[in-house]
């Protein structure tokens, strides 16, 4: 829902109007996404470089002109309009499919089983409906989250202010939550919308939400982790034997997260299932948005069998990158960088073959219960640093307890958990106060 103001302005990228009005306007999406199926390293690269440096969708409708207002009327308060908040709403019932769920709403959900999702309308009893997408396969949250904003058409809107808000786990996936506050032009001026949307990254069945009309964000968030929450479904994901989430942060926004995934496939393997995603602020108006997904095949010691890595900037592939062993502690890569295809072999130092994020993180896990410092140094895969070598990576612990992470021109300074996993880091060579901190964990590895 859009809210009319005549004469509104930009100060210091907020929106901010001195006489208003309010119309009502609704921008209806269906459901982008882009399926398929990183490490921290990767992670707190990809944050570095994007620093420095489609799918179909519905645009918002056409804004009916408000009428004028009766002389006397006191003006529309915008800041009031963005605060104002839904009553308590009771739990209902939402059932398709084989799953189920419960939604926060003024009235009962309406669903629509369509063919590879289900759209789910849920009334707050405001001007405009909630609309939900369960999705059958797993996303790319960035990817997704992208698609979403670009509903706002530039040839029809002017975007004044997007931000991620929230980044939290609801079983034992990450939920990314986002708000695009924007202009569009009516016959009596302009009017703005606050398009507000969640995604949940559930590796069998992610979740977006959205909800256009000013205000209404606490509202929203909690109808939608309510859903993420409850959510149950006889074709759940096979259950990780460890899973851990981390989320990235400058200063206190959340700008990203990480999650984890030790599973067993049918045929006995073990695999290191990595998904990431990136949003961060450019300006107030636009997100640099990445993606980076791997799935690394794990040997009974630990050690790296082959794998996939895939990472997406802005929509376009960054690299596509399969590997594999070969005889005499040699590994095959072959795929793509920037669309230049790319193939070789390479060796691992000191004849031994590369350790994945599992050994490692026994190895330090097993120096953690020793007192004083540790200097482990080995050499692992990151293509995001180099796609055809491996990086050697340096973990030190000082008398402090301290722990630095160095590899490549990455600097990290922070902590481990005691199982070996990060717990708590600072990049040096990123953003001031760029951060990432694990935000829950199960299981043993």
């Amino acid at each position: 829902m859009a809210i009319s103001i005549p004469g509104a302005r930009l100060d210091g990228d907020l929106l901010s109007s001195r006489d208003a009005t309010s119309s009502p306007r609704r921008a209806r999406g269906r459901a982008p996404g882009a399926s398929r199926g990183a490490a921290l390293l990767a992670l707190a690269l990809a944050l570095v470089a994007g620093c420095g440096g489609s799918s179909s969708g519905a645009a918002p409708a056409e804004s009916p002109a408000p009428s004028p207002e009766p002389a006397g009327k006191e003006p529309f308060d915008l800041e009031k309009a963005l605060a104002r908040e839904a009553d308590e709403l009771p739990a209902r019932e939402v059932r398709a499919a084989d799953w189920s769920a419960r939604a926060f709403g003024a009235g009962a959900p309406k669903v629509e089983l369509k063919e590879k999702l289900v759209a789910i309308t849920i009334p707050l009893g405001t001007d405009n409906e909630v609309e939900c997408f369960v999705y059958n396969t797993m996303l790319d949250s960035g990817e997704v989250m992208r698609n979403f904003i670009e509903l706002l058409d530039p040839g029809k809107v002017e975007v004044a202010r997007v931000v991620p808000w929230e980044i939290s786990v609801h079983r034992e996936s990450p939920a990314v939550f986002v708000q695009a506050l924007y202009l569009a032009p009516t016959a009596a001026g302009k009017a703005a919308g606050l398009l507000k949307i969640a995604l949940h990254a559930d590796r069998a069945h992610p979740i977006a939400c959205l909800h256009d009309e000013v205000g209404y964000v606490r509202t929203f968030e909690r109808l939608a982790k309510g859903l993420f929450d409850s959510f149950e479904s006889k074709s759940a994901a096979p259950k990780a034997e460890y899973t851990d989430t981390m989320i990235l942060r400058i200063g206190k926004a959340p700008v990203g997260f990480e999650t984890n995934d030790l599973l067993e496939d049918e045929d006995g393997q073990r695999r290191w299932l990595s998904r990431s995603a990136l949003l961060v602020p450019r300006d107030p108006r636009t997100l640099h948005i990445e993606d980076d997904a791997s799935s690394v095949l794990i040997d009974a010691q630990g050690r790296v069998k082959g794998g996939i890595w895939i990472e997406t900037s802005q929509g376009k592939v960054n690299h596509r990158i399969e590997l594999s062993q070969k005889k005499n502690f040699q590994y095959e890569y072959a795929g793509e960088v920037e669309g230049k295809k790319v193939q070789g072999t390479f060796p691992v130092a000191a004849k031994a073959w590369l350790a994945s994020p599992v050994a490692t993180a026994s190895e330090l896990a097993r120096r953690l219960k020793k007192k004083g410092g540790f200097d482990l140094k080995q050499q692992e895969y990151a293509p995001s640093i180099d796609p055809t070598k491996p990086v050697d990576v340096q973990y030190i612990r000082d008398a402090s307890g301290a722990v630095t992470v160095n590899a490549s021109a990455m600097r990290l300074v922070g902590s481990l958990a005691p199982d070996g996993r990060p717990e708590s880091f600072e990049v040096s060579s990123g953003p001031p106060g760029l951060t990432l901190q694990r935000a829950y964990s199960r299981g043993k590895l």
